[in-house]
């Protein structure tokens, strides 16, 4: 896969992206947001749609991606462990940072939490991470491309995913013009986290569970550090996880 390309199968997936996110501009789609049930079928509709999309684009490179290698069930255990890990720790850390009880949800919060949690926010993260993560990552190291460039790949792929974002904030979350600056800043600056930590770790899996929580999250401890030992949590995991894959090659 050619850099022009690569560029063109993203860009095209921002367009559609902000173009999908059009539809909160109907009543319609308003109302519906409002009924969580009727929103998870919305969802999946819709991730169902880009999915075809994105299919289509990358078809011509499937020989250049080893599906088995991508989505192995050791990934995925590994994954989901260095996800709940991440959720784990940043409990504890939070809990006696600040000294703040913890306080466990009812079975019923619980439960429509993991149908909005996997029906919608991990496929949305699953479809972002192939197309923001997966992709560049993987046109980097066929390409061996030098520290620099990764850089400024990683800047440019993180700017696009920001953009993509658009047409939400605006129609969706109704931000106004005056205040999308913060949240534009903010998903890049995600991006490039994500970019990191998939890098780091190459487990689509981890960033997918990472992205997902970080659009929708359920914290046992109330507090406004949540975000912040969320995030230096997943780093503190994806160094040592680095370094112990590191020690394992050099070892071998």
């Amino acid at each position: 896969m050619r850099l022009k390309v690569l560029a063109k199968i993203i860009l095209i997936c921002c367009l559609l992206a902000n173009t999908i996110s059009l539809i909160f501009i109907t009543e319609w789609a308003q109302n519906i947001l409002k009924k969580w049930p009727q929103a998870i079928v919305l969802g999946i509709i819709f991730f169902a749609f880009q999915s075809v999309i994105l299919a289509g684009l990358v078809k011509p490179y499937f020989k250049d991606i080893s599906a088995r290698i991508l989505f192995s069930k050791k990934k995925l255990l590994i994954g989901l462990f260095a996800g709940f890990a991440v959720w784990i720790l940043t409990q504890v850390w939070v809990h006696y940072a600040t000294g703040l009880s913890i306080d466990y949800p009812t079975s019923s919060r619980v439960r429509k939490y993991l149908f909005i949690f996997l029906l919608n926010s991990v496929p949305a993260a699953l479809i972002e991470e192939f197309i923001f993560r997966f992709l560049p990552v993987h046109y980097a190291e066929k390409k061996g491309i030098s520290r620099q460039q990764l850089i400024v790949l990683a800047v440019g792929v993180a700017l696009v995913f920001s953009l993509s974002h658009v047409s939400a904030y605006i129609f969706r979350d109704h931000t106004s013009f005056s205040e999308l600056a913060f949240p534009l800043i903010s998903a890049f600056f995600y991006g490039m986290a994500y970019f990191f930590v998939y890098f780091m770790t190459d487990n689509i899996y981890l960033t997918t569970l990472i992205h997902a929580f970080s659009n929708n999250q359920l914290y046992l401890v109330s507090s406004p550090y949540n975000d912040s030992f969320y995030f230096y949590t997943l780093i503190f995991i994806t160094l040592v996880w680095f370094m112990r894959r590191e020690a394992r090659r050099i070892r071998y």
